[in-house]
This record gives structure tokens, sequence and C-alpha cells, in this order.
């Protein structure tokens, strides 16, 4: 799939592509409290403790009072969702903070100051020794006789533009079309075609390559200014999309206690199993026949269930809640 850029053409493209707005967060204020749920429970140490949590809640079968784990789950809970917001916020800064930085555009014959974010694809942005560049941009001329500029440690080649070009980039008179591939995260690669009307070059399509291209991010050096035209903007430029969505935070040692709570929770399921078995023999056999016991003789459906569950709940020790705080 192709994406074609009209230079200076503002309302050829403005409902195809995004604005230069950047965003890493992960949440907004309606999906924090689902989504970070989410994150949580999906890790199994978390679904285990809600599991022994909500059992505790049948009093037939608790031999504790609920909020002595609830108490706990909820505060660490609250504390690891706090701390998500925290980071999450700062990210909403970071984000705008580059968002509002100014950047300069040539639009009708002028430079004009616009927030970083209001650039589109396809507008003429120009850029000043030590700027860094707002998203990604291709090549039209450079202070230099030769078109050549500096970025970091590389080197945007020319694209062939001679200084008559950089006049009429100046004047707001430079049309044309850039074909080039949808967005993808390979910063090695860029295969596009630039095409100019009136035609400043020797040949009608001057091809292009990642070496007349303009990272975001990047910082023009040594070079005395230098402009492109934004075929990639927001997060949809070539570092944004290798950035991508940030994932939940995981160190070795929370990976190898969810492995640790996995393999206990199986030998506890393995001893409720057996203890649960004895526990139903017994009442069938022996139980019944004392009177203090006072067992119905028709219990409900799911009785069965209620002396494993009780098993379980004493075997929840195995597993202490106090490990969340590690």
């Amino acid at each position: 799939m192709k994406r074609y850029v009209y230079i200076n053409d503002d309302e050829s493209i403005q409902e195809l592509y995004c604005d230069n707005r950047i965003s890493n967060r992960k949440y907004t204020v309606f999906t924090f409290l689902p989504k970070n749920l989410w994150e949580q429970f999906s890790r199994f140490m978390n679904q285990y403790f809600l599991l022994i949590a909500c059992l505790q809640l049948w009093p037939l079968i608790t031999p504790v009072n609920p909020a002595s784990t609830w108490g706990p789950l909820i505060f660490i809970f609250a504390v690891s969702a706090t701390k998500e917001a925290w980071d999450d916020y700062n990210r909403y800064l970071s984000d705008k903070k580059a968002n509002e930085k100014e950047a300069w555009v040539v639009g009708d014959g002028i430079k004009k100051h616009i927030q970083a974010q209001d650039i589109r694809v396809g507008n003429i942005v120009w850029l000043r020794e030590n700027d860094e560049i707002p998203c990604d941009l291709v090549l039209l001329g450079t202070s230099d006789p030769q078109g050549v500029c500096y970025v970091e440690q590389r080197k945007g080649e020319p694209t062939g533009l001679n200084s008559k070009s950089q006049i009429h980039i100046l004047e707001g008179g430079m049309q044309g079309v850039i074909e080039c591939p949808n967005p993808d995260k390979d910063i090695t690669r860029v295969d596009a075609n630039l095409r100019l009307f009136p035609p400043f070059l020797d040949n009608d399509v001057c091809p292009l390559t990642i070496k007349n291209t303009l990272l975001q991010s990047c910082y023009l050096r040594n070079t005395e200014w230098a402009c492109g035209v934004a075929v990639y903007t927001g997060n949809e430029t070539k570092l944004g999309m290798s950035r991508g969505i940030p994932e939940p935070k995981l160190t070795a040692v929370d990976a190898m206690i969810d492995k640790l709570t996995g393999a206990i929770f199986v030998f506890q399921i393995v001893v409720v199993t057996v203890l649960g078995i004895a526990g139903n023999v017994w009442k069938d056999t022996e139980a019944r026949k004392q009177w203090y016991v006072q067992y119905p003789e028709e219990g409900p459906w799911y009785e069965l269930l209620i002396i494993p569950l009780r098993f379980e709940l004493l075997c929840s020790i195995m597993i202490p809640i106090s490990i969340k705080f590690l």
C-alpha cells in the first residue's frame, strides 16, 4: 500500500492522515479502572488471592473474617493502581511538552510559528541548527550549497533540489506529490518517489531513500537551516511505530513468584482433593452417626464441595498475601 503526500496542499489530505500529536499514555480517564484491573488480574498470583478472598465471603466454609484478606488485597491493588496512574500522568506531561513545542512551517509564502502537534502531512517544516525534528520529513533543501545536512551522527543526502527551489519554497510556490509506503517501524529503509510541479529536477521523478529523510526526535547539527515535507506524523512516525504501547512492568522476581505461586497452587489442589475425598467419606460413614455433629439426612447439591473448599481456605496460608509486598 502507498500513501500520497501532496506538498502545500492541506485540503487534499487534511482528513486522510493524523496530525502530529503524539501520545504514549496507556489509559484515559474512562479506561483506567477496567484496563488497570485487567492488567493486575492477568497475573496468576492476583487471580489466586481474589479466589481466596471470594471464598471467604461464604460463611459456611470460611474459618476467618473476610476482612483479613480483602483489606490487604484492596490496599495492595490501590497502591499499584496509584503508581500506574502517576506513571501515566508523567507520560501525559511529557507528551504535552513535546506536542506544544514551537515549530516553523512555510505556507502562503511566509514562515510561521505553530505548535508541533498542529503539523500536518504535506506541510513544509523549517528547521534551524540544533532544532529537534518534530516528525518524519523528506529533505527538500538546506543552507549547504550541495543540499546536505547533518542530523546528529547521520548525514542527510540532498534530494537534488537547487537554490532556485529554495526560493520557491520560501515564496510558497512549491507544489508536488511524494509517493511513499504506509507507516512502518523500519528506520533503515524508505522507498519513495518525489515529483514536483513545476519540476526543478532534471528528471521528472526523484527517487528517495532513508538518506533523504529526517526522522522524528533527531536534532539538526552543523547546518544553519534545513526544510522538508512532513510525510509521517504523530504516532505514525518511525519512532512512534517502534515505541508501541507501554507494557505492564514485570520484574524477574515477579515472574519467579508467579511461577512459584502456580506450582504451590497445583500442590494445594492435590492436597485439597485428597483431604476432601477423605473428609466426605468420613462424613458419610462416621460423622452422621454422631449426635453432636447434627448433619442433615439430605444436604444441598453442593454439599460435596463444602469440605474441599474448607481445606482450600485452610491451605491458603501456603501462599501468604504478604508476598505481595516483596
